[in-house]
């Protein structure tokens, strides 16, 4: 029910005068008006909060503001449990968490409803008082820490004010310490809570979860992480191609590199450190490509072949902030599957430019499949 009551506010706040504030599923296929083009510099959104004070220019707050008790809110109503590890669901932020008007994100996705995020944006047009609280829930691995950061946003006579917190280990509460004077909050078109500052670039949450925004959300990830994300290559960076000979040796040295990861969850050095046995490269590569020869891929000099142990010398070199990718449909003839996909900003969901890619794959009885072609088309074209 919650769920269906934030979609409806999000329906009324469309017609409300805020301009800025359009919550709409977009077609990837229509030009479309995105905002956050005009900077490439887009904000490192989820990162920690500015601890520096603003400049002496900007009016700051006196003090943290305070929780109004008369304040009224619904808590919130967490929509994607299975999304989030037990644990969380055990621990003091969490609580916390459900007993203030927030919205819970887990590896900076949500799991809980928009509610709050909704009625502060009202509440902040009308001039009325309230609060929303962000939850950011990560659990790092490699580090073997869980930390959670919380966003806090008051706002009373059209005026919204910032400060945080920090949850150790889920559990230990403390203040960052900070107080930050916003000037316009909004949901843009992709479902990310936008905050707006003088003097800050715009921070970023997710608040509306991709499986309420688009369809087939859960099958289109399915497909993402089976074919596009292997050849993260020629799909962070599309190139067309309508066979293997349409690639570089470097691009086919990459790919191996992408496949190799994709598959082991590491990369050939850690198994061949610098010298890359060809059979390895020619038999990964042909079973996700047809016809990919040993010729193909000594013809670069940058990659010194080793006749003797008929290997390649490779160091890396690679870098680089990619965009990510988000498949939006597919289609399927005989054995030709097709999966359109479109790349976007992950720090704001904004998508990338007025072009969609298709990608080409042949299923085979077995279970593997073979990538054919890939088209860049223009939107609308």
């Amino acid at each position: 029910m919650k769920k269906l009551i934030c979609l409806v506010l999000i329906f009324v706040l469309m017609l409300t005068a805020c301009s800025k504030w359009e919550v709409e599923i977009v077609d990837p296929t229509k030009p479309t008006e995105t905002e956050g083009e005009e900077s490439s510099s887009a904000s490192e959104t989820e990162s920690e909060p500015e601890v520096s004070s603003a400049p002496e220019t900007e009016e700051q707050p006196e003090k943290i503001p305070e929780r109004n008790p008369a304040f009224v809110f619904e808590k919130p109503e967490i929509l994607y449990p299975e999304n989030a590890p037990e644990e969380l669901f055990e621990s003091a932020a969490f609580a916390e968490a459900m007993n203030r008007p927030s919205v819970i994100l887990y590896d900076y996705e949500p799991i809980s409803d928009c509610l709050a995020a909704v009625n502060f944006i009202e509440a902040f047009e009308k001039g009325e008082y309230a609060e929303l609280y962000i939850f950011r829930f990560t659990n790092i691995d490699y580090y073997d820490s869980k930390d959670a950061s919380c966003t806090c946003l008051f706002t009373e006579n059209g005026v919204i004010t910032e400060t945080a917190e920090d949850w150790k280990d889920w559990e230990t509460c403390s203040n960052y310490g900070y107080i930050k004077p916003i000037i316009n909050v909004y949901i843009n078109d992709y479902g990310f809570f936008t905050v707006e500052s003088e003097i800050y670039e715009p921070v970023y949450y997710k608040v509306i979860s991709d499986f309420a925004l688009y369809e087939n959300e859960a099958e289109h990830r399915v497909m993402k992480e089976k074919y596009i994300d292997p050849i993260f290559t020629i799909t962070v960076s599309p190139k067309e191609f309508a066979s293997v000979s349409d690639f570089s040796a470097a691009e086919l040295v990459f790919l191996f590199e992408d496949i190799y990861n994709h598959e082991n969850g590491n990369d050939p050095w850690q198994k061949f450190g610098n010298n890359w046995p060809l059979s390895e490269i020619l038999s990964l590569l042909n079973r996700y490509f047809e016809g990919v020869t040993k010729e193909m891929i000594i013809s670069d000099s940058r990659f010194a072949y080793d006749p003797e142990t008929d290997s390649i010398f490779y160091e890396g070199g690679r870098g680089g902030v990619p965009p990510d990718r988000r498949v939006f449909d597919s289609e399927r003839s005989g054995d030709i599957l097709t999966v359109y996909y479109w790349l976007y900003h992950e720090e704001s969901g904004t998508i990338y430019d007025d072009k969609y890619y298709a990608l080409s794959i042949r299923l085979l009885p077995d279970g593997s499949f073979r990538y054919l072609s890939q088209e860049i088309i223009e939107n609308g074209g």
